[in-house]
């Protein structure tokens, strides 16, 4: 094998992560290399990655077809400030219109899923000037930046403490949270589908009486992902809709993580039968590359001048080609249909492993954006964040990388790329099995 790069030994690594400052948890090894739904330690020891990076890799490590794409244009091109075209950023405009409704004519690239949001939010304001409040739901996450974690639930105690963001708070008092539709956890005791959506409703009162002034936009994710893989059902997105229209309020999809082929379909809207106002992706978009964008109707007035929304490193040749290939490879293969059908064999699996462990409360899609949320009880759904974590520290000794949920850490995220085939699924429950098995027995 060849050698790594800039790689030192162990005493070596011990010493210098003291000085990494890192605003995140810290789990798992030193990963040096991957490929395809793998990664390897610098030990050697492979892992099935089961969260393709932060929901990123949807096509897997190591496209050698995306290596080659961006690799081309940086011979020519790898970085141009936000105010020169270039073939690439032209060419990606014009691809991620073509795979949307005609309403949408504009898009704004970011170097960033936070600050993709922040330029939804940019947009709404300058749409609803005399506005001030956004509402996103319980459980949302929309980011880091000061203005996103204002809107997310590491602002708030539902993780049972107040997180990072709530430092920065005061920066940004503008948001208001509306009841979420977690139909696992159903506040008003209903059955799904049976409720009249009623969560949607209360979205509705607190536009029209819990808010001291107009609001400018609901923000939400089509499946709340760091609060713990909640999907909106469609006929609850259907009625937001429907509320949006009446109050005169912009509707923003948060599709990050959602967006290109997770769900089954190329976007979660496509699935959903309901058209935002404004659109956010990013994660997968580039495979890696660090790329987001900010999608808007024809009926909204856009960024007018050069300081509404212009970063250094907003215009990055190198991640529209890799985006381009990656678009490209999605469609030429059939990735969202394989996220479906590859969903649909994962689910089924997960859910016979429940029949024998009922403190796997509930599995949910759609898609290859699953949550298995882990309960002490199935009958009282009383949260098990111990028993979530011990799952998660066996899968990582039993060569899986899965996720956790932020605001619900009891939450196991099971979201692999989107070429995942049926050895690679039956693998995964076999070693995710075995790690409950392990969590249990350990626990006794």
């Amino acid at each position: 094998m060849k050698q790594i790069p800039n790689s030192f030994d162990v005493a070596t690594e011990q010493q210098l992560k003291e000085h990494m400052m890192f605003g995140g948890p810290w789990r798992g090894p030193l990963i040096i290399r991957g490929q395809g739904v793998y990664c390897y330690d610098r030990d050697g020891k492979e892992y099935l990655d089961f969260e393709s990076q932060a929901w990123s890799l949807a096509l897997g490590f190591g496209n050698q077809e995306i290596m080659e794409a961006a690799f081309e244009q940086a011979k020519f091109l790898y970085h141009m400030k936000g105010g020169l075209n270039t073939f690439p950023r032209l060419k990606l405009v014009d691809k991620i219109l073509s795979m949307v409704p005609d309403c949408f004519d504009r898009v704004s690239f970011e170097p960033s899923g936070s600050i993709a949001n922040e330029a939804a939010m940019k947009i709404s304001m300058i749409n609803r000037p005399e506005a001030r409040y956004f509402i996103s739901l319980y459980h949302a996450f929309h980011g880091n930046t000061l203005a996103t974690s204002a809107g997310g639930w590491h602002a708030t105690k539902a993780p049972r403490h107040y997180g990072g963001g709530i430092k920065y708070i005061g920066f940004m008092q503008n948001f208001v949270r509306a009841q979420n539709p977690y139909c696992y956890r159903c506040p008003y005791g209903k059955e799904c589908g049976k409720c009249n959506y009623l969560c949607a409703e209360e979205l509705r009162n607190t536009i029209l009486y819990g808010v001291s002034g107009p609001v400018a936009a609901v923000i939400l994710e089509p499946v709340q992902g760091s609060g713990g893989q909640i999907p909106c059902p469609p006929g609850y997105m259907k009625r937001v809709r429907e509320i949006c229209d009446e109050t005169g309020t912009l509707l923003i999809f948060d599709e990050m993580q959602t967006g290109f082929g997770r769900c089954g379909t190329m976007f979660a809207m496509d699935y959903l039968g309901v058209t935002p106002d404004i659109f956010t992706i990013g994660k997968a978009m580039g495979n890696g590359f660090p790329i987001a964008g900010t999608v808007i109707q024809k009926s909204l007035k856009g960024f007018q001048d050069g300081t509404d929304d212009n970063f250094t490193f907003c215009n990055n040749p190198m991640a529209q080609a890799a985006s381009l290939k990656t678009i490209e490879i999605m469609q030429r293969d059939h990735v969202p249909e394989n996220a479906k059908k590859m969903g649909d064999f994962l689910t089924h699996g997960l859910k016979e492993i429940q029949k024998r462990y009922p403190v796997m409360g509930d599995v949910r899609g759609p898609g290859l954006h699953i949550g298995i949320e882990m309960v002490r009880d199935p009958e009282t759904k009383e949260p098990d964040v111990q028993l979530a974590a011990s799952i998660y520290e066996n899968a990582l000794h039993n060569g899986v990388i899965m996720g956790l949920g932020g605001s619900s850490p009891h939450v196991i995220k099971v979201k692999p790329p989107l070429i995942i085939n049926e050895q690679q699924c039956s693998a995964f429950l076999e070693r995710f099995e075995k790690s409950l098995q392990q969590a249990l027995q350990d626990r006794r």
